[in-house]
């Protein structure tokens, strides 16, 4: 015996799957529509792109190398217009993407730093509070890139952004050190003192940020440690 109501219920179940599927398709159509008459064009040179994502093969293979004299950290590009623009629109025009395009890239240039080491990549922690607001953290999508190409682990809970200071970037650099005093706290000790952990960040200015880093490492037992960076400003 069917209950009552249950054809009633049987249509507007149909009508609600068709209902879905049609909005599928029309969405399906009106992207597709989209990227004929409006084809995405590359960040950099404002060439159509084919199947690359925001910038072109060409534009990413002749990024220009920094020339590091630095012993603390690896800066991989020089810090030009290009990259400036790639790192403006990965931060602050929602396009994580670029942070794994860029670490991908980068990494292809100091793969040879890292064959066979004992090395994890550490991506410098936004707070709760940032990454609530920007959607992610852009470090953390640089070292997935560089980890498809090193293949090495992350490890982005250890060392948690405690306090939600001020951007650096509104900070003069004479008051960029007391700036992250104290925002970052240990979260867990367990692993191997013997690692080197490789601190990953977008753009390194003074160093204030990874220097504190570097004290929470150091105070919790843990004294194998650099940066790496896409660019740097500093120099």
């Amino acid at each position: 015996m069917i209950p009552p109501g249950y054809n009633i219920l049987k249509r507007r179940y149909q009508l609600r799957t068709h209902s879905n599927i049609m909005k599928t398709f029309f969405k399906n159509i009106l992207s597709s529509l989209s990227s004929f008459l409006f084809p995405a064009s590359c960040l950099i040179c404002e060439e159509y792109l084919h199947d690359e994502l925001f910038v072109c093969r060409s534009c990413l293979s002749n990024l220009k190398l920094h020339k590091n004299t630095e012993p603390e950290y690896i800066a991989v590009f020089q810090y030009d217009d290009k990259i400036k623009k790639l790192i403006f629109e990965l931060k602050y025009n929602s396009k994580p993407e670029i942070g794994e395009i860029l670490g991908k890239e980068a990494a292809k240039h100091i793969s040879d730093l890292f064959q066979n080491s004992n090395s994890i990549l550490f991506p410098v922690p936004l707070h709760k509070k940032r990454i609530k607001k920007r959607g992610y953290n852009q470090s953390l999508y640089i070292a997935k890139g560089f980890s498809q190409t090193l293949k090495l682990p992350i490890y982005e809970d250890m060392i948690v952004r405690s306090k939600n200071n001020v951007s650096q970037t509104t900070v003069k650099s004479s008051n960029r050190k007391s700036n992250v005093s104290g925002i970052f706290r240990i979260n867990t000790s367990s692993i191997d003192k013997n690692i080197l952990f490789i601190v990953v960040d977008d753009l390194i200015t003074t160093q204030a940020t990874t220097k504190e880093i570097y004290r929470i490492l150091k105070e919790n037992g843990y004294n194998n440690y650099f940066g790496l960076c896409i660019a740097t400003s500093g120099s």
